[in-house]
């Protein structure tokens, strides 16, 4: 199953960064910065809940506590992946990294990884 939950994670990634690529070379210039992130936050709560659903089976997990494990997984993937990214090869610094995971500023991104989390047990309890 640890391959399957990497390799779903890389997929979810990908999906991520096409959608965070879209944002900011598209959305942010015909909506402006703040909208933009807010049709990227609902367009990426997509992207992992498809995913999700298609992969269910795939993964096939027993229960709750395994669908679970795979979100913890897939979390640890994509807070590894953006802090990377935004530190070392953007080199943002890490007020502003941190500040990216604030609702209370207008950023999404840590009700994102919230639900990206939870997405498997709930894509599990609907399916059932």
């Amino acid at each position: 199953m640890l391959f399957k939950t990497l390799a779903v994670g890389l997929l979810l990634a990908i999906g991520e960064i096409v959608n965070g690529n879209i944002r900011v070379r598209v959305l942010h210039h015909l909506c402006g910065k703040k909208r933009a992130k807010k049709i990227s936050f609902f367009s990426g709560t997509t992207i992992i809940y498809a995913i999700a659903w298609f992969t269910l089976p795939w993964l096939s997990p027993a229960n709750y506590l395994d669908c679970y494990k795979i979100g913890f997984s897939w979390l640890m993937i994509m807070l590894g992946i953006d802090i990377y990214f935004g530190r070392y090869v953007i080199k943002f610094k890490w007020n502003k990294i941190v500040g990216d995971f604030n609702p209370l500023k207008g950023n999404l991104l840590g009700v994102g990884m919230l639900l990206l989390f939870l997405s498997l047990s709930i894509v599990f309890w609907v399916q059932q």
